[in-house]
């Protein structure tokens, strides 16, 4: 079975093995308290190799999903173990338009830093910040009605793009982590939004206080935008 692995292109067994498991786990095939399957049987199920099923397992640890024990086995781990700002973790999860607890948590963080990073891009942003910004914002309002995923690729663009003009360090470093936060909620607030103009209407509330270095109106106009979102969302 191992030679099969390597035959079929061993990390691509493996990220398959990782991603399929780590499906399960999130979608509550495996609840948290759950002992996964032996290794051999997870094998034969999934039909590679018991090294693959063991990587796999290591991968998952690492994301804080499941914990591996002798004489115990591989137990889920509890929900608030997992680390679920991981963009590898966020990108296994199969429904998360269905993960009300997981969305409304987001919807959370981001009322905690983005309208701090709003007022920190209103006092630092450069002149090719602002440009990046507009620039977002023109293709948000290029998309809307008609292109849905245009909307969304440009509205991630638009609140990374002030994230990176805040030029806080720590913030700048998450920016990969906390996009796929955002990704993940506009996969559910975006397609809910019955008024996208005033949705649009809000990030350009955000861009202009941002390029009138308006601190107090572009953290206001933040928290506005996000009322928003959180507002669509419990419409769904």
């Amino acid at each position: 079975m191992e030679a099969a692995d390597r035959e079929n292109g061993g990390g691509s067994v493996h990220d398959s093995v990782v991603k399929l498991l780590g499906s399960r786990i999130l979608d509550g095939t495996y609840a948290p308290g759950d002992t996964l399957p032996r290794e051999d049987e997870l094998g034969a199920m999934l039909g590679v190799s018991r090294t693959s099923v063991r990587e796999a397992v290591k991968v998952l640890s690492a994301k804080g999903l499941v914990e591996a024990k002798r004489r115990v086995g591989v137990r889920v781990l509890q929900r608030d173990e997992w680390r679920m700002l991981d963009p590898i973790v966020l990108n296994w999860h199969p429904a998360i338009q269905k993960d009300r607890e997981l969305i409304a948590g987001l919807i959370e963080a981001r009322r905690i830093f983005e309208p701090a990073a709003a007022e920190l891009a209103a006092r630092r942003a450069t002149a090719a910040d602002l440009a990046r910004i507009e620039e977002a914002y023109i293709a948000m309002e290029a998309a809307i009605p008609d292109d849905p995923d245009g909307v969304c690729q440009a509205d991630l663009a638009f609140h990374s793009n002030v994230i990176a003009a805040s030029h806080n360090v720590v913030l700048r470093g998450l920016i990969g982590m906390l996009e796929a936060a955002l990704k993940a909620s506009f996969l559910v607030t975006n397609p809910l939004m019955e008024a996208q103009s005033r949705a649009l209407f809000a990030h350009k509330e955000v861009a202009e206080a941002i390029r009138m270095r308006d601190t107090a109106r572009a953290r206001e106009a933040m928290n506005r935008l996000l009322d928003i979102a959180a507002h669509d969302l419990r419409l769904s």
